[in-house]
């Protein structure tokens, strides 16, 4: 009997000793299938993934990094995943970064 009510403990607190590894937050997800969650400290995070944008023609190409490419660009051709702007003004109006 006290074995079962041991048993019966550790399984009822283990649960609770052991800290959840994904926890749901606010934030419509991008054409990456990534948002920003700045409020919980984990910047720019994906949580999927997103097919291939087609336009590999973009002017302008902003990565999963948050990082804005354009031809001049040594990985502007090999961005797989990226969300396309018309011009480099445009993709770091919306938070972008240069490459460095």
């Amino acid at each position: 009997m006290t074995r079962l009510i041991v048993a019966t403990l550790a399984g009822l607190t283990a649960p609770l000793l052991c800290p959840s590894t994904a926890q749901a937050h606010p934030g419509r997800l991008d054409r990456n299938g990534c948002h920003y969650d700045g409020a919980a400290g984990n910047g720019y995070h994906c949580h999927q993934d997103a097919h291939p944008n087609m336009d590999v023609t973009a002017v302008a190409k902003k990565s999963r990094d948050n990082i804005c490419h354009d031809t001049s660009s040594a990985n502007y051709r090999q961005l797989k995943y990226f969300i396309s702007y018309k011009s480099m003004k445009d993709c770091m109006a919306s938070g972008g970064r240069k490459p460095l």
